[in-house]
């Protein structure tokens, strides 16, 4: 065997293989570092801040924190497209909300409402509640905008983004994704997003499973030509 692993083509053999379990040891730290971001951002889902006191500003307030505002809709209704929701596609439905301690609006993800078959075809919104409305949320932050995006109908947007709602107005730095509201709104509840970092552990063992693959191959490969070659020269001293 240390015969072979001498000649050029083992050794060119030998540095394509370690190469590749160096490769495959990379993705799978890389696989287990996501995975424990998103650990880290279930577990920052799951165990948002409650905050205790109802609130009408909440611009610095951390995302997923859970919050209770009263105040009154605005009437401003926007629709943000493509948010599939069980297997159906729809749109985000965001209503500007007054506190009523004259802060700032803060825009509410009211709901989702299902899209029409007709796909410029904007669905009628179901009016929010009238009158003074006391919502408990969770805080979220505003996404990045589009620019590659145009022809959209009035009151659709592509983006939850502050660029594309500034029309509206001066608003608050964050939005409040209703999980209940009194007197309650009839739009279905968006629900929080799910992260499991379940996949990328799984990802992280393939990837240490097919080094542990690769070393076993290059054995293999090794005994086999080594037992080859005796083989061969038991042949030809017997033939001598």
């Amino acid at each position: 065997m240390l015969a072979l692993l001498r000649t050029s083509r083992w050794v060119s053999f030998t540095v394509i293989v370690l190469l590749a379990i160096i490769g495959f040891g990379l993705l799978s730290r890389w696989q287990f570092d996501r995975a424990e971001q998103h650990r880290q951002e279930r577990l920052t889902i799951e165990q948002g801040q409650v905050i205790a006191e109802p609130q009408s500003d909440i611009s610095d307030t951390d995302e997923f924190s859970r919050v209770t505002m009263t105040g009154q809709y605005l009437g401003a209704d926007v629709l943000v497209r493509q948010r599939p929701l069980d297997g159906g596609n729809g749109y985000w439905v965001l209503t500007s909300l007054q506190p009523n301690a004259n802060a700032d609006k803060v825009w509410v993800l009211r709901g989702w409402l299902g899209a029409s078959t007709q796909a410029l075809e904007v669905p009628p919104i179901p009016s929010a509640p009238s009158g003074d409305v006391t919502i408990d949320g969770v805080v979220r932050v505003f996404e990045a905008p589009r620019s590659d995006v145009s022809g959209l109908p009035d009151q659709v947007i592509s983006r939850m983004s502050i660029e594309e709602l500034s029309f509206a107005g001066t608003a608050q730095d964050r939005v409040l994704q209703l999980i209940r509201s009194d007197p309650a709104d009839a739009l279905i509840t968006v629900p929080l997003p799910e992260v499991d970092e379940g996949q990328n552990i799984s990802y992280a063992v393939q990837w240490i499973l097919f080094a542990v693959v690769a070393i076993c191959g290059w054995f293999i490969f090794l005994r086999r030509e080594a037992q080859d070659e005796a083989r061969d020269h038991d042949l030809v001293e017997s033939e001598n």
